[in-house]
């Protein structure tokens, strides 16, 4: 029989023993519930980037010629991107073909800078295989890859990728961002502007100044009408160059392009009129360039026979031709759009 001393003794080294057991139990049971559960995690985020891909590519397939080109945005030595931007009637309109909104949207991906150049539809340039002809007359005659060659001959610039939108791809882009909210300037009134259910007829449009928030068939009628107190064809492209920029303000945001949500909304909207042969990666990089652009005013230049401005009428015509005679030096104000300090014919 063990004495006093003894039994205490025994007593002791059995805590011992069970606290080193519950040492080495409970321990290691944590590590492997910390690895599970980042596991998990892992498996969550990755899915949800496999889908956010997944939908992105869906509907870019939809709107691109190229929706599996993989390869980057193409630029030039100076790392400058040129996109054509073109706008069309809707199918049912009278010459649908003919681009009678033209832009040029420039990104120089070195200074994180936007440049805005509008073509007016009565410019007459020589067409390759046609001879000199109003410029919006290249998409009908050759579709865009003509559209793009007249542009780049005239301009001196490669143009690396076109976007072709019709009425309802403008109207949908603007509803699927939310409205934007334009300062419009004097009051704008069209009497001849054509019926939303009937191109054929005249409404008519007014839009009172002051700050308003434009839904995307507003937004429209604010960016295409042209006659009476509108500003012809010149205003009309000043104003769609603000409706660009606008739209840009509310798209290229983190924000907006990590929630797949919106995403979503866009590219569906997209895919109502719009058309271009940019890839699924090229459109992602250009689309983060924009972003990192945003906090830089755009260099903003419209084309017209203003005080200042680079063409004149030919007279007896429609058509416009440059004040000096030759395109050089409008070439030369595009080609060092982003170089040069601004100057006659940019709008502030």
């Amino acid at each position: 029989m063990p004495t006093p001393d003894e039994y205490a003794r025994s007593l002791d080294e059995r805590r011992v023993r069970r606290g080193r057991d519950d040492h080495f139990e409970l321990p290691p049971e944590r590590p492997h519930r910390l690895r599970r559960l980042i596991a998990a995690i892992l498996i969550v985020i990755l899915l949800l980037v496999v889908g956010y891909i997944a939908l992105v590519a869906s509907n870019v397939a939809k709107i691109s010629t190229q929706p599996f080109n993989l390869a980057g945005l193409a630029s030039d030595s100076d790392g400058r991107t040129n996109i054509l931007v073109m706008g069309v009637g809707d199918p049912t309109h009278q010459a649908a073909n003919l681009s009678d909104s033209m832009m040029v949207l420039s990104l120089d991906s070195k200074t994180h800078r936007v440049a805005q150049i509008s073509l007016p539809r009565d410019m007459r340039v020589p067409i390759p295989g046609y001879g000199n002809r109003k410029i919006n007359n290249a998409n009908a005659l050759g579709g865009s890859k003509l559209a793009e060659q007249t542009v780049s001959n005239l301009l001196g610039v490669p143009i690396h990728y076109y976007i072709k939108t019709n009425f309802s791809g403008l109207r949908e882009l603007v509803n699927a961002v939310g409205g934007i909210d334009v300062d419009v300037k004097q009051r704008l009134a069209d009497s001849e502007y054509p019926c939303d259910d009937n191109e054929a007829k005249s409404c008519g449009l007014v839009i009172e100044p002051g700050l308003q928030h434009m839904d995307g068939a507003r937004a429209l009628q604010y960016a295409r009408c042209r006659k009476g107190t509108c500003g012809n064809d010149f205003g009309r492209s000043e104003r769609q160059q603000e409706v660009i920029s606008l739209v840009r303000q509310k798209v290229a945001t983190w924000q907006f392009l990590i929630n797949p949500a919106n995403v979503g909304q866009l590219t569906t909207a997209l895919r109502s009129g719009l058309e271009t042969d940019m890839g699924s990666v090229q459109m992602l990089q250009f689309a983060l360039d924009w972003q990192r652009a945003a906090a830089n005013q755009p260099v903003r230049l419209v084309l017209s026979t203003s005080n200042g401005g680079y063409l004149k009428s030919a007279g007896g015509s429609s058509d416009l031709v440059p004040v000096s005679g030759s395109y050089d030096s409008i070439a030369d104000r595009v080609q060092h759009i982003f170089t040069e300090p601004t100057a006659a014919g940019d709008l502030p």
